[in-house]
């Protein structure tokens, strides 16, 4: 199958760069801007939850889950094992993902009809997400009935499929909602042009995370039984195709909550730079650059009002004026 043999690169380049991104993340918050927080532990965790869900991936394919020509290290049992353990690492992932970035969107909000609403949503997203979590881990006994070893019995799959049903499109309500929510909280926020395509350009990500939820509940609903079997074509590559959709949502959420925080970083190299060209000869004045890089990163952050932090309370803009949102 040609999508089988293209996953391999997908998940790949989907973990290099999330990692790329979010420790990138990582640095800038807690070197440039001196706030490490919660949201930061999170999302930390959700990419280490992730890189699980694409090592159970790429062994599910190495066995030979979704290929069409036999090879000497194939194993169908393995390969349905690994791809099946898949599944609520998936889940989990998604679960941690949506409280980071919940934690995040607490972080920049300030007002309480807001603060209510990402509570509630996500509480209605963990409800089923946890359910179906744990439905899929204890659904057969011993799970390895699951995979087709050994005898036991399972539940009925209407039942897992039934909060599969529940589970995608509460994720697509919560996804949406947490494109969208950005806008409402900086809508009356004045900020310059070019931060105003920066905003669009990092919403226009979580939307396409959604989109990718969206797609992916088409073909949830084509799985009909548990797969048991390579030997069902169809049903295995629509498997892949689920799986697909899933690794592009979460690589896409992850991005998008990476780079928020990353512009500072971004903005404080091209200050060092600017500050290196301008040499030593520079007037103090001139020079207030790379002074401000030598104090410490608590003062940076107070003295430097140039800084943007979407993860803040406070929207600072580039012309060094403060923007404060409505309070609580």
């Amino acid at each position: 199958m040609a999508i089988a043999e293209s996953m391999k690169a997908l998940v790949i380049a989907a973990a290099v760069i999330d990692s790329v991104g979010l420790g990138f993340r990582a640095f800038a918050r807690s070197r440039v801007q001196g706030s490490f927080g919660y949201d930061d532990v999170v999302l930390l965790l959700s990419l280490i939850s992730y890189v699980v869900f694409v090592a159970f991936t790429l062994v599910a394919l190495h066995y030979g889950y979704g290929s069409l020509t036999p090879e000497p290290w194939h194993d169908p049992t393995q390969a349905i094992k690994f791809f099946i353990l898949g599944q609520p690492a998936y889940v989990l992932t998604s679960i941690i993902v949506k409280i980071g970035i919940a934690l995040v969107l607490i972080r920049i909000n300030v007002q309480r009809p807001i603060w209510h609403c990402i509570v509630v949503s996500l509480t209605l997203f963990l409800i089923p997400a946890t359910i179906l979590f744990f439905l899929l881990i204890l659904q057969c006994h011993p799970i390895s009935v699951y995979w087709g070893v050994g005898s036991g019995s399972c539940i009925d799959y209407s039942i897992v499929r039934t909060s599969v049903f529940v589970f995608s499109a509460a994720d697509i309500a919560a996804n949406f909602l947490y494109s969208s929510l950005p806008i409402i909280i900086l809508y009356s926020v004045q900020i310059s042009l070019h931060l105003r395509l920066s905003v669009i350009f990092l919403l226009g990500i979580g939307f396409l995370s959604s989109i990718a939820t969206a797609i992916r509940f088409k073909y949830v609903v084509a799985t009909s039984s548990r797969n048991k079997t390579l030997a069902k074509v169809e049903e295995t590559e629509n498997s892949l195709t689920v799986i697909a959709w899933s690794h592009v949502e979460i690589f896409l959420a992850i991005l998008a909550t990476s780079l928020i925080a990353v512009r500072p970083l971004i903005k404080r190299g091209g200050e060092l730079i600017d500050a290196w060209r301008r040499g030593s000869t520079s007037s103090p004045k001139e020079d207030n650059g790379l002074a401000d890089s030598r104090l410490p990163t608590g003062s940076r952050r107070i003295r430097d009002q140039r800084v943007i932090d979407y993860d803040s309370r406070a929207l600072l803009i580039d012309d060094g004026g403060r923007v404060r949102l409505p309070h609580m």
